[in-house]
């Protein structure tokens, strides 16, 4: 597939006017990690800085944002994903994904001339954010993770889930222009088959991630860049499992906000992983999947809205 960036940009203001916001769109170069990212910034107020997941983008908390318009949120692509350029060379090996993962915020940060700011992440973004939070405390004034992140062991990951990490596979996916019934189907196997049913994706969101899959080289990106962080046979790469070391160095205050049907770990996994953080706090919310805020944005945005208000850390 050729990318067609005017269709995908079409799409994506339609997604943004669709939410009543129209955010500030910028390039930044990032001097440690050697690559321009392209980022959004909506609202006004204290920083905070969203990393998206897998093979999406930063228009990925267009409905979350919406409702927050008295914080500074900045969406990033992260490279290789949405509008940003891909990374010189990929991670060849887990080394080199530990080292963007907590050097990518606070090249953000320094480029945005900002000291410190709030994070928020999610699955592969979860990864980056507890790394970057674990390797520059001093950087990161709150942490608030949604749903699994990369990083934590799983649970039983979906037979289709691990097929589609096997390279001619994957590789294929990326060939394939996506329609609404493949995007219905990756939903509910992440487990947003009660929001879909409920109406909660609305067709312009559907239009958007349609558009970002076919139209943005976003998918090839992140398979030629590596590391997978799933494997066919045992699901979960556990050479990316975060350690006890690593997570006892998040000091700062956490929240997570944890779908019980997330389908890469529920309660228990939940529960066995956020004890290991010094100062976290964890919320299971019920009927709801991986992207947590695209079940709810309302109670997503009241807890990141009270949970940085609260004084001190």
């Amino acid at each position: 597939m050729a990318p067609n960036l005017a269709r995908y940009r079409q799409a994506e203001q339609r997604l943004w006017a669709s939410v009543g916001v129209s955010p500030r769109d910028r390039q930044l170069y990032l001097r440690r990690t050697r690559v321009e990212i392209r980022i959004q910034e909506v609202g006004e107020g204290p920083a905070v800085v969203f990393v998206h997941g897998g093979s999406i983008n930063g228009t990925s908390w267009a409905t979350l944002v919406a409702k927050l318009p008295d914080f500074r949120c900045i969406l990033v692509d992260r490279p290789g994903c949405g509008l940003s350029a891909p990374l010189v060379s990929g991670f060849s090996d887990v080394q080199r994904c530990n080292a963007f993962a907590e050097a990518f915020v606070v090249d953000v940060l320094d480029e945005l001339e900002l000291s410190s700011a709030f994070l928020v992440g999610t699955s592969f973004g979860g990864y980056t954010t507890i790394r970057a939070a674990a390797a520059h405390p001093d950087r990161i004034d709150r942490l608030v993770e949604f749903g699994y992140p990369v990083g934590a062991p799983t649970g039983a990951v979906p037979f289709v889930m691990r097929l589609g990490v096997v390279p001619g596979v994957s590789r294929l996916g990326t060939l394939i222009r996506p329609n609404q019934r493949m995007v219905n189907a990756l939903y509910r196997q992440i487990g947003l088959g009660q929001a879909l049913d409920n109406g909660r994706i609305s067709e312009e969101l559907n239009g958007w991630f349609i558009s970002l899959l076919g139209d943005t080289a976003t998918m090839a990106n992140e398979v030629n860049a590596g590391p997978r962080w799933l494997t066919p046979i045992k699901g979960m790469n556990e050479s990316l499992l975060l350690s006890s070391e690593v997570l006892g160095r998040v000091s700062m205050s956490t929240y997570f906000l944890w779908g019980e049907c997330d389908v890469f770990g529920g309660d228990e996994i939940a529960r066995s992983f956020v004890r290991h953080f010094p100062n976290a706090v964890l919320e299971m919310m019920p009927d709801a999947g991986h992207a947590v805020w695209m079940d709810n944005p309302d109670h997503a945005a009241a807890t990141l809205r009270n949970f940085f208000a609260e004084p001190g850390n």
